[in-house]
């Protein structure tokens, strides 16, 4: 039941637009920014106008006038993306929320998943699902057991998970993570699959549907990494296709949906106002 508590805690708050920051979100991750001089630009501006893009998909040259012209905020936008100011982000406020319920800030399971999606015009890379009958690009994801992201990898759809899965677990490993286990389904079999995991010391546990089981089955654990795919698809319109012309720019587009989503969550966690 929706109750007064819940209009507090989940309300606008009178911002612009609901993707807008609120102030307790801005003091969060605003310090992210203060390497930047920009000479007119608002910062916290430009940030909320990546939030708006992601949420609602609208292609650039309709981007509200609030934020200012398109063209700087693409700019801002290419540039965070350059920084990997967004990958940054998303590792504090992971291991912050994890701190803030308890758990230790690294996860020790990690869960592996992918998500086939169509592209649209644009040019890019793409390929062919043959399986899910998918022409466009394949989302790899690492997740920890609360459903945070932990890595993110792009490619073709006609890529096998199990040739995804090294370079994605290498790129986890960069950024700092380092699970003890890692939780699949059965495509993750194979030499490849072998070999990305004893090279990163993890334990596998292979998590697969019973032969007496319904259409829609949750797994245990691996159902955390679908929950995070089918959230970011459905809340964020610039996700439901690739719209995106390079694989890593597909790749911003995940991180930033999965920064947001932890921003709110982390800050209705340690701001007892709220």
């Amino acid at each position: 039941m929706w109750t007064a508590e819940h209009r507090k805690r989940y309300g606008d708050a009178g911002r612009r637009y609901p993707s807008d920051l609120t102030d307790a979100e801005w003091s969060t991750v605003g310090p992210l920014f203060t390497v930047y001089h920009p000479l007119s630009a608002d910062l916290r501006e430009m940030v909320n106008a990546c939030l708006y893009l992601e949420r609602t998909g609208c292609p650039w040259r309709y981007l509200p006038t609030d934020f200012g012209p398109w063209e700087t905020v693409r700019t801002w936008h290419d540039r965070f993306r350059a920084d990997g100011i967004w990958s940054d982000m998303l590792g504090l406020l992971t291991r912050g929320l994890r701190q803030a319920r308890g758990r230790p800030a690294e996860p020790a399971t990690a869960i592996m998943d992918s998500q086939s999606v169509k592209s649209g015009p644009q040019a890019g890379s793409r390929g062919v699902d043959g399986h899910k009958k998918v022409k466009g690009i394949k989302r790899h994801i690492l997740t920890g057991t609360m459903g945070l992201v932990l890595a993110v990898l792009v490619t073709a759809a006609n890529v096998h998970d199990t040739q995804a899965a090294g370079p994605l677990l290498d790129r986890a490993a960069a950024e700092g993570w380092q699970p003890k286990r890692l939780v699949v389904d059965g495509i993750y079999t194979g030499e490849r699959m072998n070999a990305a995991t004893q090279r990163h010391e993890l334990a596998v546990q292979v998590s697969t549907k019973p032969p007496e089981a319904g259409a829609f089955t949750p797994m245990p654990l691996r159902w955390r990494a679908e929950a995070t795919l089918g959230t970011c698809t459905n809340r964020y319109r610039r996700l439901t296709r690739n719209l995106e012309q390079s694989n890593t720019a597909a790749e911003d587009a995940v991180y930033i949906a999965s920064c947001h989503r932890a921003l709110r969550a982390y800050v209705r966690e340690t701001h007892e106002e709220l």
